[in-house]
C-alpha cells in the first residue's frame, strides 16, 4: 500500500487518489483523466496540498472508460452516452431488486394471513 499514498476528503466518503496514482490505477495517462473530468465523465475534488484527487468510484469508472475508449475504439461523447445507459440500467436493476422484495414480503404477509384463517376455520369445524 505504500505505492499508493491515500487522501482523504475532508467533505466527501469516499478515499481520494491524487490524479498521478489514479491515473496508474487506472493504467491510463493524468492527460486522459483531465479529458475525462473536462468531459464530466468523471469528478476530480481538491484534496490535501491543493492537488485534485480521484475517488475509488471514480477510478473504477476510469477503467471502464479505458475499455470502452482504447478497446471498442468509442470517443469520450459515446463513452458518455454508454455511462449514462449503464447508470440507467444499474437504477432499473436496483428497482426490480426493491419490487421483487416488496412482492416477497407481501407474499409472507398473504400466506401468514392464509395461515390464520385456515386455524380460525379449524377451530370453527372442531367447534361445530
Amino acid at each position: 500500500m505504500d505505492n499508493y499514498p491515500l487522501t482523504v476528503y475532508c467533505d466527501h466518503p469516499e478515499v481520494h487518489f491524487e490524479r498521478r496514482i489514479a491515473a496508474r490505477l487506472a493504467k491510463v495517462s493524468v492527460t486522459f483523466i483531465r479529458e475525462c473530468e473536462h468531459e464530466e465523465l468523471i469528478t476530480c475534488r481538491r484534496i490535501l496540498h491543493g492537488k485534485k484527487g480521484v475517488c475509488c468510484s471514480d477510478v473504477s469508472k476510469l477503467k471502464i472508460i479505458r475499455h470502452l475508449h482504447e478497446d471498442m475504439g468509442l470517443d469520450l461523447e459515446a463513452v458518455e452516452f454508454v455511462m449514462q445507459y449503464r447508470n440507467q440500467i444499474e437504477a432499473m436493476r436496483e428497482r426490480l431488486k426493491e419490487m421483487e422484495l416488496r412482492m416477497q414480503r407481501r407474499e409472507s404477509s398473504y400466506l401468514a394471513e392464509i395461515q390464520t384463517l385456515r386455524r380460525q376455520l379449524s377451530r370453527e369445524s372442531e367447534i361445530e
